[in-house]
């Protein structure tokens, strides 16, 4: 063994590690790994510390001298390695820290086969006499543990720290370093090729080693009698780091990026930190997740109770969730079958900060899914008993330090004292999810409280039983960490599920049904089919207008459920108000929030959002913008959406379009053709074919006067005042047309009042709209002729869906229209620009048509043919293409995008209504 010793002082100058042939009964299982740079005095004392180890195997210590320039580190090293056989002194050219412990490590894991674990010793630090021992024996005894942290017990500059907590990955990555250089590694996470960063020269390279760590899966423990002692000095190399911190941890999350991703957090706070605990009625079981959806940590009532009591006592040690929830698991079961639940949550937590308690109840409606967000008050009290209560943990603690309880009893009242906002949420509930239980939420948060209160564990919990300072946060804040993390405030608690779909969140500005609105429900619908999970997202009004045909397309729906300004800013560009991500209406924490944890966001036509996407950008996702259509002012000027997508072209990954028109415009304005893709519009709903082809057949036969349809808004843009002329024009000539006009008027109708009493006074009746596939339906299969007299348009979706059924549309040329069209063969267009000439012009084609059944039928029969040759399915394909390039792993088991599935030739829902019956049934007023 001397020998070997001898061997190693001669390599003084040795690269890679030496590799000796140690024999002998000398086998360690622990290596002690001392790195040596300028503090040749006190590395005896480090050196003392390892060598005094009490323990029942061998040990190895491991001086690694980084090139000192000092003697006495040679000196120091060389006696001790001569003194003792289980010291090995090495001297290596300077590299600095990292590369010194990089080399100790690489010369035990050749020379120990034994080998279990590494020590990292700071030449001037120094460990208790069972501290190796002890630690080893606690890293064997879980299999799920890889390295061994210390307390933090300074001298010099004395300081103790409470560093005894479950170990969080979350709280390493967004609170500090909170793993020591000093602890105790495992062999098999070294064999995995974790190693300290040479690169990194200016201190944290032990917080990028941990991370490297947390990459590759492995997981820390604190054991919280480790005897590790830290010397702390005014000044060293640890207050130089702090000192260029930030340009250091940019560094660290730069080459960790996946590490601090939204998911990746949200994840570890589910497992780790909780945010919400929902207390359920009856068994008393508790709920503890951040994602419901996603298996979760259930716990009983009586331990919750404990682990209450122990968080107040020492809350950086021990934690319960910062929110809490009194639901019934089938109530919450009902918000996840309709999309709701993380949404609910998310405002939930969100006003819960705002207000004492937040009450939830369900309405029954089969037309939408809303939010209404009502402040309770003697104006507004509460209509009926809660099906479920929100607050935070601070609330509840307030409440059970309270001598009395009267003041949260009040919460059964209908104007109860506390602050209360209630969240109602209307939608196609069952009679069976809108069922009252035996113990109301009310009745269970009370008897929550009385639990609280009687427990032995109250009146401890002002003590304090730990004697270290404490340094961690509070377990029931890490939400904080993870808000500041993510930049955003509150994070919506929505985790990746098992299935790794691609995650695609759809913006909107409001649900209703409009053409902007039926496209992306129509995308998502063909995103669904190619194994895409699709969102809703809803930044105005908190509705979304119910349309059977789209249940189940959603895997989420979620409301803003803010006064948030769809339009306008204090900035301008091209002569249109926006805003900017550092302008306070942007609300740039709250949409980051609102939107965190997709892969891909597909805004559409919702301006002021455009101003976080840079953000949303940065951050890995992957930002698409949907433009559907060029706008008019009130001076006939071009404005709208198609003018933002100019503003923040550079933020966009992709523009997609409806039309040829719109992405050759957005070229010549300087997008470049690269970022823009056509989507050819199809229309909204699926069709199965053996329907359609009755609807043709029947029509074929259909005797008597040219039925013509109006379908749309009775405003300027559509040419209302074009409709009303020619109708009147038609009439005065006595030509047999019968009319059906389908819409409603809007606000700015103009002087003359109300278009529908204007259309009544020259007999013709105005119907309110119709959104359901079955009555367009009717209405298409009713009419010969489908005029759209626009001023200005995209690419209408009521052309293709009445040519689908051979209804011959006759338009003015404008957006993209004649992408639509072909004139005089499957359609006609008008495409002169002056008022009176469009209202001549569409009033003879319409009585040419009247009178030319055959060419009535020829355009019928070219039309009928157009549109059944589109899907959304096949125009989605170059998008679906585009995703599987960007996220190749999430369609791992897709065939290529040209195998796609058509829906509406092989999946069209079951219609409830028989094709015959709707033949003879009106159209629908």
């Amino acid at each position: 063994m001397r020998d070997q010793v001898k061997h190693h002082l001669e390599q003084v100058t040795a690269s890679p590690p030496p590799e000796d042939d140690v024999e002998g009964s000398f086998s360690p299982k622990v290596a002690v790994v001392v790195p040596a740079y300028k503090h040749s005095v006190l590395l005896a004392e480090a050196v003392e510390s390892a060598l005094a180890q009490e323990a029942p195997f061998d040990i190895a210590v491991v001086i690694v001298d980084d090139g000192c320039p000092f003697p006495e580190t040679g000196e120091v090293g060389r006696i001790y390695a001569l003194a003792h056989s289980n010291v090995f002194y090495l001297r290596k050219a300077n590299g600095g820290l990292s590369s010194a412990r990089n080399y100790g490590i690489e010369f035990a894991l050749r020379n120990f086969p034994a080998l279990e674990a590494v020590y990292f010793l700071d030449a001037d630090n120094r460990i208790t006499p069972t501290a190796i021992r002890d630690i080893l024996d606690f890293m064997k005894s879980d299999d799920n543990v890889d390295w061994i942290y210390p307390n933090i017990d300074k001298f010099g500059i004395e300081w103790n720290g409470n560093y005894t907590t479950q170990y969080s990955r979350l709280l390493h990555l967004t609170f500090d370093n909170i793993c020591e250089a000093g602890s105790l590694v495992s062999r098999r996470m070294l064999d995995a090729g974790i190693r300290f960063d040479e690169s990194m020269k200016s201190g944290f390279e032990d917080w990028d080693f941990w991370l490297q760590a947390i990459g590759q899966g492995f997981l820390g423990a604190n054991y919280p009698f480790f005897g590790f002692e830290y010397r702390q000095r005014a000044e060293s190399m640890l207050r130089d780091s702090n000192r260029t911190r930030e340009g250091i941890l940019t560094y660290i999350r730069q080459k960790h990026k996946k590490l601090f991703a939204a998911e990746t957090l949200l994840d570890w706070e589910h497992q780790e930190a909780p945010r919400y605990a929902a207390i359920g009625m009856g068994g008393y079981a508790v709920d503890l997740f951040t994602d419901p959806t996603v298996e979760h940590t259930k716990c009983s009532l009586e331990d919750f109770v404990t682990r209450f009591w122990a968080a107040r006592a020492e809350p950086e040690t021990f934690g319960v969730p910062p929110f809490l929830l009194w639901m019934t698991p089938a109530h919450r079961d009902a918000l996840t079958r309709l999309g709701l639940i993380h949404n609910l949550l998310w405002l939930g937590e969100k006003f819960s900060q705002e207000h004492h308690f937040v009450a939830i109840r369900f309405e029954r409606s089969s037309s939408k899914i809303g939010l209404d967000i009502r402040k309770i008050n003697e104006s507004r009290p509460l209509a009926d008993k809660p099906y479920g209560w929100m607050c935070t943990f601070d609330i509840f603690s307030n409440c059970a330090e309270d001598t009395s309880d009267e003041w949260a009893r009040t919460l059964h009242k209908s104007v109860p004292s506390p602050n209360v906002v209630e969240v109602v949420i209307s939608g196609p509930f069952t009679a069976r999810e809108m069922q009252s239980t035996a113990l109301s939420p009310t009745n269970a948060l009370l008897a929550t409280l009385g639990a609280l209160r009687d427990s032995g564990y109250r009146s401890l919990s002002t003590n304090r039983w730990i004697w270290r300072s404490a340094y961690f946060p509070s377990r029931s804040r890490y939400f904080e960490l993870l808000r500041h993390a993510v930049g955003a405030k509150p994070v919506m608690p929505r985790l990746q599920q098992p299935s790794n779909q691609l995650r695609v969140g759809f913006l909107l500005p409001i649900a209703s049904f409009g053409g902007v609105e039926k496209v992306a429900y129509a995308v998502a619908r063909a995103l669904k089919n190619a194994e895409c999970e699709v969102h809703l997202f809803l930044l105005g009004k908190p509705v979304y207008n119910r349309v059977p045909e789209n249940d189940g397309v959603f895997k989420t729906i979620n409301f803003l459920a803010d006064d948030y300004p769809l339009w306008g800013g204090p900035h301008q560009f091209a002569g249109h108000d926006l805003m900017m991500g550092h302008d306070e209406a942007a609300r740039a924490e709250q949409i980051m929030g609102f939107l965190a944890g997709l892969d891909v966001v597909i805004n559409n036509h919702v301006a002021p959002v455009n101003a976080v996407l840079g953000d949303l950008r940065r951050r890995g996702i992957k930002v698409l913008n949907y433009v559907h259509v060029l706008d008019k002012s009130k001076m006939g000027r071009d404005a709208g959406h198609p003018y933002l997508s100019l503003a923040f072209e550079h933020v966009y990954d992709t523009i997609l379009t409806c039309s040829i028109d719109m992405a050759q415009w957005l070229h010549a304005m300087g997008v470049p053709s690269a970022k823009l893709m056509h989507i050819q519009n199809a229309a909204s709903y699926a069709l199965a074919p053996k329907d359609r082809d009755t609807l043709l057949a029947a029509r074929r036969s259909k005797p008597g006067a040219l039925n013509v349809l109006f379908l749309g808004r009775l405003d300027a843009q559509k040419g209302i005042e074009r409709l009303f002329a020619c109708v009147r024009s038609l009439q005065q000539r006595a030509v047999p047309v019968e009319w059906k006009i389908i819409g409603s008027d809007v606000m700015d109708s103009g002087a003359g009042g109300s278009w529908k009493e204007r259309f009544a006074e020259i007999g013709v009746q105005v119907d309110m709209p119709v959104y359901s596939s079955r009555h367009l339906n009717k209405a298409f299969a009713w009419a010969d002729v489908v005029v759209l007299p626009s001023r200005w348009e995209g690419a209408p979706l009521t052309i293709i869906e009445a040519q689908r059924l051979g209804c011959v549309p006759v338009a003015t040329a404008v957006g993209a229209v004649d992408e639509l069209i072909e004139h005089g063969v499957d359609g006609l267009l008008i495409r002169s620009t002056e008022d009176s000439v469009i209202i001549s012009e569409m009033t003879e084609t319409i009585a040419a048509l009247a009178e030319d059944s055959a060419a009535l039928s020829r355009l019928s029969e070219a039309a009928a043919e157009r549109g059944a040759s589109l899907s959304w399915d096949r125009s989605v394909e170059p998008l679906v293409e585009q995703l599987m390039a960007w996220f190749p792993d999430r369609f791992s088991t897709r065939s290529p995008a040209p195998g796609l599935k058509l829906v509406e030739e092989t999946e069209a829902p079951d219609q409830p209504w028989a094709i015959e019956r709707l033949l003879r049934e009106p159209v629908p007023a």
